[in-house]
């Protein structure tokens, strides 16, 4: 019996939006199984649109069945010290908080992980596909737009490779 084809949900969060990828690795190279952006609306205060966006996140995974989720960290020398940052790790809080109380092992990474568990060498590399895209295997990252990218990076970051 074969065993399922793990899949990953990356996540990408900031202060108003969560994007999200489903990643899974076949033997062709990475599929993007779905994609998707979450803005709650607008008059909800933060409580109310944080269970919104909890209550969307296990909509994707109920829908999807991932076995990891991983969400895109700032850098540590991001600059932004404002609202928006302090919501935007909240947010990224409540993302990780959602996967694990659906059973998934969960992850926060950075660049210099996401290259690394990536096999890129440096943080400058996944820097260069965050931003330019590219071809990661098989997956033409050109073709998406940088949220997204970054969604699929940190997933992809936690797959394991096919060897078939």
């Amino acid at each position: 019996m074969d065993k399922p084809t793990p899949r990953a949900l990356g996540l990408r969060a900031d202060a108003k939006q969560v994007h999200w990828a489903v990643v899974e690795e076949s033997s062709a190279g990475l599929v993007v199984v779905d994609r998707g952006d979450l803005t709650a609306p607008v008059m909800y205060a933060d409580a109310a649109a944080f269970a919104w966006f909890r209550e969307k996140i296990h909509g994707v995974i109920l829908a999807h069945s991932p076995s990891v989720a991983a969400v895109r960290a700032p850098e540590g020398n991001a600059r932004g010290r404002g609202d928006g940052d302090r919501r935007r790790l909240r947010v990224e809080g409540v993302l990780m908080e959602a996967a694990h109380a659906k059973g998934l092992q969960v992850r926060q990474a950075t660049l210099v992980t996401i290259g690394s568990d990536l096999g890129l060498g440096s943080a400058k590399e996944a820097k260069r596909y965050q931003d330019a895209g590219g071809d990661l295997r098989g997956l033409d990252l050109g073709e998406l737009g940088k949220p997204l990218r970054e969604c699929v990076l940190v997933a992809a970051a936690m797959l394991p490779r096919r060897s078939d």
